[in-house]
């Protein structure tokens, strides 16, 4: 079925939104994506699992305006597995399968930050994605 110049249009606007939430921390929107890292360290540190229990988490609790999204490397691999919630540019390593519930609770539906699973870059500012 072939696609009309504006329906084109309609779809490249909405992909447009959706992939600045991924790159701009002033993305005006209520949507929330929760990057996880599925390079091969982090893949090894079971990132896949993190994957699933954040998608099933958000599935049970019926949680709207959150997506889950598999990410290519982020290039800290000691630090894996690694999690980033956008918009607010929270990046949080080390991230086991059993702090999915608590990312969940704190961050998500409480609007708290995790501290304990901030990440630090090289300036010592926690939780900031290192660019």
């Amino acid at each position: 079925m072939k696609k009309s110049l504006d329906e084109i249009h309609k779809i490249r606007i909405e992909k447009k939104k959706e992939l600045d939430l991924r790159t701009n921390i002033n993305s005006n929107t209520v949507e929330k994506h929760i990057l996880v890292c599925h390079g091969t360290g982090c893949t090894s540190s079971k990132s896949e699992e993190i994957l699933e229990n954040f998608k099933n988490i958000i599935k049970e609790k019926n949680i709207q305006n959150v997506r889950v999204i598999k990410t290519g490397c982020f290039g800290l691999c000691a630090k894996g597995p690694i999690v980033i919630i956008r918009p607010e540019d929270t990046f949080y390593a080390m991230v086991t399968p059993d702090d999915c519930e608590e990312i969940i609770n704190t961050h998500i539906i409480e609007g708290k930050i995790v501290e304990r699973l901030l990440c630090k870059d090289i300036d010592r500012e926690k939780g900031k994605k290192i660019r």
